[in-house]
C-alpha cells in the first residue's frame, strides 16, 4: 500500500494506520540523535553542558523518493550538576549561554514498500556565550564574550525496513533502521576567547566547546526503531528510539580545561526515546496531534570502547506535544518538547579525578539544559 492509497483511506474515515504515512512525521525515525545545549549532541533532532538532543524525520517512503528538511532550534542556559540546578549561576550571571541551530536534509528512496534508504546532510549554527573571570580567589567576573562555529555536520547513511509486510499489517508495525555516521563535520572549529592574563584581557585562539563542535570526529553505528499500534480508528499508540555506538574513544582536540583528565575530548554515544499517542483531528487534511514522554542524552559509559576524555553526559526528560498535517504530497510537523527532569551525570575524568585526589571536594561538573525545543520538518514526495 501506497502513500496515496493510505491518504485516501484516511479520507474516507477507515480504520487506516495514519502512523505508518503521517502521525509520526518528524518525529518517528530519527536521522540522528542530538542534545539539549551543553550535553553534545548532533543534527536536528539530542544538553550544554551535557551535549544531547534528537531531531527526528518522516517516515521513509513507500514508494520512490521523498525529501525531508528537519529544523531544530534551542536555548540552553539552566545549570545543573545531577539532577540539582544551580541557581547561583544565573543569579550572578556567569551562565553559559548556547544557542544553536540544526537543519537536517535528507534524500530518502524506497526500493519496495517494505525496505528504504536515506542520505543526511546536516547543517549547523551555534553561538556560545560565556564570561572571563580574574584569576586571583575572588574568581570576579570581568565580562562576557562569544565564540561561534557554524557549516557541515556529521554525515548519516541509512537502511530502513519494516519487520512485517506493510500492505498487509497497516493496524501495527514496527520499523528497524541502521547506519552509519560518518566524522565529515569539523571536530576542531576553533574561534577567538577572551582570558585574563598579566592582568589584562587577552585574545586567544582556541577550539570551541565540544557542546557547538559541528562533528565529533569519529565513526558511530546509529541504530533506530519505530513501533505504533492501532488503539482505535484515528488513534495509535506508539514507541520510538535510537542509540549511536561510538566505538573510538578520543578525538585528539585539546579542551584547554583544568582537570588533566579532561585535555581531549571524548566521543561520546548518544540516545534518544520517545513513547505517546497520535490522533488524527481531521483526516481529510492529515491533521493529526501528537503527544509523547521523550528522554535524550550521554552515557556516562559508551556501549563499545572506551569512555576517557573530557563528555558531559546527561539527560534531559520532557514531555512533547506536536502537530501534523498533509497536503497532496506535502507534508509537515511541529514539536515543542518542554523539559520535566535534568540530569548531568558524573562523568569518567570527574570519577579519576576524585580517584587521584582523595582529599579533594567530591568533583561534579555541570552542564546547560535548555528549558525547551523548537523541532519542524517539511516532507516533499516525488
Amino acid at each position: 500500500m501506497n502513500n496515496q492509497q493510505l491518504f485516501h483511506a484516511l479520507k474516507i474515515g477507515t480504520k487506516s494506520v495514519f502512523g505508518i504515512a503521517l502521525a509520526a512525521v518528524a518525529v518517528a525515525l530519527p536521522d540522528t540523535t542530538s542534545a539539549q545545549g551543553c550535553v553534545a549532541a548532533r543534527g536536528a533532532g539530542m544538553t550544554c553542558s551535557p551535549n544531547a538532543l534528537h531531531f527526528g524525520e518522516n517516515l521513509p517512503p513507500s514508494s520512490g523518493f521523498q525529501m525531508n528538511v528537519g529544523y531544530r532550534w534551542l536555548q540552553s542556559d539552566r545549570h545543573f550538576s545531577g539532577s540539582h540546578e544551580n541557581k547561583e549561576r544565573q543569579e550572578e550571571g556567569s551562565e553559559v549561554i548556547n544557542k544553536s541551530q540544526f537543519t537536517d536534509v535528507t534524500l530518502s528512496y524506497a526500493f519496495n514498500p517494505r525496505f528504504s534508504a536515506s542520505f543526511t546532510i546536516p547543517f549547523v549554527l551555534h553561538d556560545r556565550s560565556q564570561v572571563v573571570r580574574s584569576n586571583d580567589v575572588s574568581r570576579t567576573i570581568l565580562q562576557r564574550f562569544h565564540t561561534q562555529s557554524s557549516g557541515i555536520g556529521d554525515m548519516r547513511l541509512e537502511g530502513n525496513g519494516w519487520i512485517l509486510d506493510p500492505a498487509t499489517h497497516m493496524k501495527g508495525n514496527v520499523l528497524i533502521g541502521i547506519g552509519l555516521d560518518m566524522p565529515t563535520g569539523e571536530k576542531d572549529a576553533k574561534d577567538t576567547f577572551q582570558v585574563f592574563r598579566n592582568g589584562q584581557i587577552l585574545a586567544e585562539e582556541r577550539n570551541v566547546d565540544q557542546s557547538i563542535q559541528p562533528g565529533d570526529g569519529g565513526w558511530g553505528l546509529a541504530l533506530s526503531i519505530y513501533g505504533y499500534q492501532q488503539i482505535v480508528p484515528r488513534l495509535n499508540a506508539f514507541v520510538n528510539g535510537a542509540y549511536t555506538i561510538t566505538p573510538e574513544e578520543k578525538n585528539g582536540v585539546l579542551t584547554s580545561r583544568s582537570n588533566p583528565f579532561e585535555a581531549e575530548m571524548s566521543i561520546a554515544d548518544t540516545y534518544m526515546g520517545r513513547a505517546g499517542l497520535e490522533f488524527v483531528v481531521w483526516p481529510k487534511y492529515g491533521l493529526a496531534l501528537s503527544l509523547a514522554g521523550r528522554i535524550e542524552g550521554v552515557p556516562v559509559h559508551d556501549a563499545i570502547g572506551g569512555s576517557d576524555g573530557f563528555r558531559r553526559p546527561g539527560f534531559a526528560i520532557s514531555i512533547e506535544p506536536g502537530v501534523m498535517a498533509t497536503y497532496k504530497s506535502w507534508s509537515f510537523g511541529i514539536y515543542a518538547p518542554v523539559s520535566l527532569y535534568r540530569n548531568r551525570e558524573q562523568s569518567v575524568p570527574d570519577k579519576q579525578y576524585q580517584e587521584t585526589n582523595p582529599t579533594s571536594p567530591s568533583r561534579h561538573g555541570d552542564a546547560a539544559f535548555a528549558d525547551y525545543l523548537i523541532m519542524f520538518n517539511l516532507t516533499k514526495r516525488f
